[in-house]
């Protein structure tokens, strides 16, 4: 099931989402919390925004959230329009920034891919693009675990071969993130436009696909062990892009 709205929790979240450009639905919050400045502050923002505000039973709260700990707060935030790979990249050019696009053969878990969105919010990735063969929307699970982030970061269920072939139109390179192949992760150069494609933790990236990769970049890790968490593995990959984009910078700032 499709999640169209996304719920998001905790006060500093709530507050911070209604001082943005995105639209939140309605917003409960547990009786008890009612004279707290910061629930007063959001409050008011609420008001300013036409927001519903909700004042519920704290228990309430744990019921919609199914966790304890939220701050005596839960929002519904309305996700984005879809847009298309393509859009998203011409949106990327006309804003002067290089395109990052995750690309994933098969999504095996739900909890997965919501980390992982919660990790491109992060790193502001742009797009994240997966086979419909396995994991390809955001469903309730993937919305909470995302924290949010599924309301930021566009996720698109699409071939791969028709993505690669709109990233190879607009000259947007894809590296192939496959245990053993090509170097280490952290000695290519990973600033600019490109695509990290990353295999099912069991399978890996198929043959075909291997063939429509530009370069191949390895995380080293133990002999014994297959291969990390498809979480993990974006994690380091991505964070490792934006560390040497941040060195790049500063070193353009002292010359």
């Amino acid at each position: 099931m499709r999640q169209e709205h996304v719920m998001i929790v905790g006060r500093n979240m709530v507050h911070d989402t209604l001082l943005s450009q995105k639209k939140i639905q309605n917003i409960f919050i547990g009786k008890n919390s009612r004279l707290d400045p910061k629930v007063l502050e959001i409050v008011r923002l609420a008001q300013q925004k036409n927001v519903q505000v909700t004042f519920v039973p704290p228990e309430k709260i744990r019921a919609l959230s199914g966790s304890e700990n939220t701050q005596n707060i839960v929002a519904y935030l309305q996700r984005f329009e879809e847009n298309s790979l393509k859009q998203i990249i011409e949106k990327c050019q006309k804003e002067g920034r290089d395109p990052c696009i995750l690309l994933f053969h098969h999504m095996d878990y739900e909890q997965n891919l919501g980390a992982i969105i919660r990790t491109a919010w992060g790193a502001q990735i742009d797009a994240i693009v997966l086979s419909p063969s396995g994991v390809h929307e955001v469903t309730p699970i993937v919305a909470k675990i995302s924290q949010g982030g599924a309301a930021y970061i566009p996720v698109i269920g699409q071939s791969l071969f028709q993505a690669i072939a709109t990233l190879k139109d607009f000259g947007i390179p894809v590296a192939g993130v496959e245990v053993g192949m090509g170097q280490p992760y952290d000695q290519v150069p990973l600033s600019g436009p490109v695509a990290f494609l990353f295999g099912g933790e069991l399978t890996g990236i198929s043959q075909p696909l291997q063939k429509q990769c530009d370069i191949f970049i390895h995380i080293p890790i133990n002999n014994e062990l297959t291969s990390l968490n498809v979480s993990v593995a974006t994690a380091l990959i991505i964070f490792e892009k934006r560390r040497q984009e941040r060195l790049l910078e500063k070193s353009s700032d002292q010359n």
